[in-house]
């Protein structure tokens, strides 16, 4: 896959799970796209969550782990890794977003993706207006309204969770949370054909990029002949 289709591909993921994207819950037909999980953003360094997400489309694996801080300005920012295997791309796709809470709702700063096979880059969110224009208050990250509290069984484990259910435009996601589950919460995500379980709690993790990022240097438009 050459350089610049790679990077429109995680310019679509970036957009896709950014907390400003639009609320869609669950998706298919990408592939590559991780499901945007709702709920408050708990980060705690070191930790994270690893899932299982089922379409018609086949199986993916994603993860959103916690691996560093730093501050930025008078607040701390949080690097939220996004870890992808499954769909077109053969390999682990990496995107890490330093995440900085603005109001209630954590908004990007700075992002880092590493295709599989490839060096690190950092992209300018310039390129991306709906993580940086539209801002934090056009992503509705409420979970829904709550239903009740369960007990359910995933491949994690068993958990003690809150069960909300979302009204979204492509249907009703129905939302299982835990305070056992960072940086989200979320245990399991239905909707229709789709569903998303916890495969594993994640603890001790690291960052997945390796190298020093570059800057992005690709043109977005093709050469003239």
């Amino acid at each position: 896959m050459g350089g610049v289709r790679i990077a429109l591909t995680v310019i679509a993921l970036a957009l896709a799970c950014g907390p400003s994207a639009p609320a869609q819950g669950m998706r298919s037909g990408v592939g590559r796209q991780p499901p945007r999980l709702m709920g408050e953003f708990k980060p705690v360094v070191g930790t994270g969550a690893q899932y299982l997400m089922t379409s018609q489309n086949g199986d993916t694996h994603f993860s959103y782990v916690i691996v560093g801080k730093e501050d930025v300005g008078a607040s701390t920012g949080y690097w939220l890794e996004v870890r992808t295997q499954g769909g077109e791309i053969p390999g682990e796709m990496v995107m890490k977003q330093l995440m900085v809470m603005s109001g209630e709702k954590p908004e990007i700063k700075r992002m880092i993706v590493q295709p599989p096979g490839r060096p690190p880059t950092e992209f300018p969110l310039q390129m991306m207006p709906g993580l940086t224009q539209q801002g934090v208050e056009s992503g509705d990250t409420s979970p829904g309204v709550k239903l009740g509290s369960e007990t359910i069984t995933v491949p994690a484990g068993t958990f003690e969770c809150d069960h909300y259910r979302k009204q979204e435009t492509r249907g009703a996601v129905d939302i299982w949370i835990s305070s056992r589950v960072s940086p989200y919460g979320t245990v399991k995500m239905s909707r229709g054909e789709l569903s998303l379980v916890l495969e594993k709690v994640l603890t001790n993790e690291v960052s997945h990029i390796h190298g020093e990022p570059r800057p992005m240097n690709f043109p977005m438009q093709h050469p003239e002949p």
